[in-house]
């Protein structure tokens, strides 16, 4: 696990990772092991499983012996096998040694033995009756699952109420290719006995009476040496299904409980979009510039509204703008910052991809702090930090300093003014080469924290606040109903140390289907509703304050994280799209009955996949029970929400239209089997 997450981190957590690390594997090692052995498959549930299947086996055996004896006695297969047994004899007098010595006698039963496997052989490459037994197993095992927790409890129910199922389900499938094997047997004796050229050299009528029974008493013993083929090669592939659906339930449980333990255990804010951020921030930073890159369609528009927002004072920069002066000036930027005992650690180096570097600048990057809110460079000469007095344009001005280290204030005021233009003008010069680029920015500022990446490259992490608010079921029930703008709950969580440990601000709709929807028409009524604008055609200031400031005035709702990574929306693109397309129709009906539905967890939706529950622990249950709980009363105060947003629009938000959505969500339609958007949302489900 260090080693897994040391690797994800190296590119994204970077001086954060140590601590992370020790965090992890100190506050979670001990509680996963406990976790697995309650939730897992170890030596108890190994002795359970291997006594469930002996019990099947036996039962198996029985049904089986039966089968084999009755298709042995048919007269078609009975005289084949006794001319297979006569033609071994040269007389009379040899029959005693041939079916009471115990070598010979094994050696005969060798013969039908290798015929009967390989009349056993196509069984293995038919996938269908495979399949059957398979989906039989996969739906005991799902009307188990669905009443109890764990693997043990699992076996156990199984083995009290449930065995009589499996037996059953077993021996059937078993059973089925009962006519199909003896057929094949009764072929391969017969294709034995050409090509061996055997012929009976005594008649069956000769027999003595002892005799007969004898050949009665060897039938006998070939029957169930067939059976105990049929029971062991047929009953190995139950086994195997049975054993893997097992094991594969109790792995699928104990990594969810690792993954949820890990997620908590990591000491950095929100860590799955850290690490997302991180990555982002490793593409900007190390990703090679393609100088032939051109885009087809629209190649202006990400790169365009950067360089417009570039050119202005009060745009701060970031490792992006950095990367492309690296790139354009032949630059070598690194930045550094002051690790807690002051010592001066290097964070990033910016190198050119496509010349040499001819200088090399250094950074000193201070952290957000009260002093500094959105951060802060300086810039180190001849090995002295020369400090730079300057808020939003602090970065250009320290690369201003570090080019022209002699140069006045004002010379420095008018390079960095010249740093700026230089950006605009290779992005709207070649806007290809760097759209990929902005975007992934972009992307970054959509990730809560991720602005701290793109300031500071992926630096130390700041500390908590003490006093950390802890999560318990009064905390969540306080917290889970509450729907606000995006900025009141950020700006709440903010005097809430700790919250962001298990609550998401979440947004819904999700921000990207209302972006998407409007760069695909730009005429979207609803679209520009609900960012606000109702200028045709749309005001570029606006456009680009849609992009940056991603929807803070938008209505998100509280919901305890690990709910909020299971939700509909977030899990598939598909449902986004679906929302995008509502939203470009002007429907405003289907895209708040898409919302409500996307801000399910999938489980709620569709239970037969397998999909998380949340019956790993303790607290997820209760973070469930929470959320279920006031699922309704937060759905209806997010379309009040909506509501107040889109109220000066009359033409969309209409009162019938409010009307209908509450009635919707009160009569719990979205659990209906059969309305039409439940269904939408559950196909694309995966």
């Amino acid at each position: 696990m260090p080693e897994f997450l040391s690797r994800q981190a190296k590119n994204s957590l970077s001086v954060a990772a140590n601590t992370n690390m020790k965090n992890v594997v100190s506050l979670t090692a001990e509680k996963i092991g406990k976790e697995i052995s309650t939730y897992g498959y170890g030596k108890a549930e190994q002795e359970k499983l291997s006594e469930i299947l002996k019990f099947i086996k036996n039962d198996m055996n029985k049904g089986i012996a039966d089968d084999v004896k009755a298709n042995m006695e048919k007269e078609s297969l009975a005289v084949l096998v006794d001319s297979i047994i006569l033609s071994h004899l040269q007389d009379k007098q040899q029959f005693t040694d041939l079916l009471q010595d115990r070598s010979r006698k094994d050696k005969l039963l060798a013969i039908f033995k290798d015929l009967g496997s390989t009349a056993l052989q196509p069984f293995y490459a038919d996938l269908s009756w495979q399949n059957k037994l398979n989906s039989s197993i996969s739906s005991v095992i799902t009307r188990v699952q669905s009443e109890n927790k764990d693997t043990s409890a699992i076996l156990t129910a199984i083995q009290d109420i449930h065995i009589g199922s499996l037996i059953e389900e077993a021996t059937s499938t078993v059973l089925s290719l009962s006519n199909k094997f003896f057929s094949n047997l009764h072929d391969d004796l017969n294709q034995f006995k050409k090509e061996n050229g055997l012929a009976e050299k005594v008649n069956q009528n000769e027999l003595l009476a002892s005799q007969t029974e004898m050949l009665k008493e060897f039938k006998s013993d070939l029957a169930d040496t067939i059976s105990a083929l049929l029971a062991d090669d047929l009953g190995n592939v139950f086994q195997k299904k049975f054993s893997t659906h097992i094991v594969s339930l109790a792995q699928n449980r104990v990594n969810g409980i690792v993954c949820d333990y890990v997620t908590a255990g990591l000491k950095s804010y929100r860590t799955e979009e850290n690490l997302r951020a991180g990555q982002n921030n490793s593409f900007i930073k190390d990703m090679s510039v393609d100088p032939n890159s051109q885009f087809v369609k629209e190649p202006e528009k990400h790169s365009q509204l950067h360089a417009e927002k570039i050119r202005e004072s009060k745009t701060p920069g970031t490792i992006l703008d950095i990367r492309i002066l690296s790139e354009t000036l032949g630059l070598k930027v690194v930045i550094q910052t002051e690790d807690r005992h002051g010592k001066r650690v290097i964070m990033q180096e910016l190198n050119p991809g496509t010349k040499p570097a001819s200088e090399t600048v250094t950074l000193i990057y201070r952290p957000k702090s009260d002093q500094y809110p959105d951060g802060h460079y300086d810039v180190l000469i001849n090995n002295q930090t020369v400090s730079v007095n300057k808020d939003k344009s602090c970065l250009f001005y320290a690369l201003a300093k570090g080019l022209k280290p002699e140069a006045s204030e004002g010379d420095i005021a008018s390079e960095a003014d010249h740093l700026r233009s230089v950006e605009a003008n290779v992005l709207l010069k070649h806007p290809g080469q760097w759209e990929p680029f902005i975007k992934r920015k972009e992307w970054t500022e959509t990730i809560r924290g991720g602005d701290w990446y793109m300031a500071e490259g992926a630096a130390r992490e700041k500390k908590m606040r003490r006093n950390k608010i802890r999560e318990t079921k009064k905390v969540l029930t306080e917290h889970i109903v509450q729907v606000k703008p995006y900025k009141e709950l950020r700006k709440e969580a903010k005097n809430k140390p700790g919250i962001g440990q298990f609550m998401n601000a979440d947004h819904q709709l999700p921000v990207s289907s209302i972006h998407k929807a409007l760069d695909l028409n730009q005429n979207s009524k609803l679209a520009k509703a609900m960012f606000g604008t109702s200028a045709s055609p749309l005001d570029e200031n606006l456009v680009q304050k849609i992009y940056s400031d991603h929807g803070p005035g938008l209505p998100t709702l509280y919901v305890p994280s690990e709910i909020c990574r299971q939700y509909s929306s977030t899990k598939s693109k598909k449902i986004r799209e679906l929302l995008t397309e509502a939203i470009n129709r002007d429907d405003i009906v289907a895209t708040f009955k898409l919302t409500i539905l996307g801000a399910m967890p999938r489980f709620m939706q569709d239970n037969s996949r397998g999909f998380n529950n949340f019956q790993n622990t303790e607290m997820s249950r209760t973070r469930l029970k929470v959320f279920q709980d006031s699922f309704p009363e937060h759905s209806k105060e997010l379309v009040n929400a909506w509501f107040r947003v889109l109220e000066d629009n009359s033409d969309l938000m209409k009162p019938e239209i409010k009307e209908e959505m509450i009635t919707w969500i009160d009569q719990k339609t979205y659990d209906d089997l059969n309305d039409p958007y439940r269904n939408k949302v559950i196909n694309p489900l995966q």
